[in-house]
């Protein structure tokens, strides 16, 4: 059910660090016809275990070692992968996840 790529593993195996799954609302405004709305989007982050505040408001799972919190509010649609996107100089690590919709 879950999976997390060979890259991403590497990147948090061993420094006690864990996967947020979570949700990041961007407000979205249009003056012309005075639209006002928030879009939703999936925010996967690297965070240390003890960073994670309202732990009841996440669903755990674990994959060798490493813990993964989805946000109990988001949708698991098919087997959940986690992979570490591709390296753009200069910009910190970022990560994704498939078979989870918001």
């Amino acid at each position: 059910m879950l999976e997390i790529d060979d890259k991403a593993l590497n990147y948090v195996q061993g420094k006690k660090l864990c996967f947020v799954v979570s949700v990041e609302n961007t407000p979205v405004e249009c003056d012309c016809s005075n639209c006002h709305t928030n879009i939703k989007t999936l925010k996967t982050k690297v965070l240390f275990e003890t960073e994670v505040l309202d732990k009841e408001d996440y669903d755990i799972y674990e994959y060798k070692g490493v813990k993964v919190f989805i946000l109990k509010e988001l949708k698991i649609t098919s087997d959940i992968i986690i992979y570490q996107k591709t390296k753009i100089p200069f910009i910190q690590q970022r990560f994704g996840t498939k078979g989870i919709t918001a």
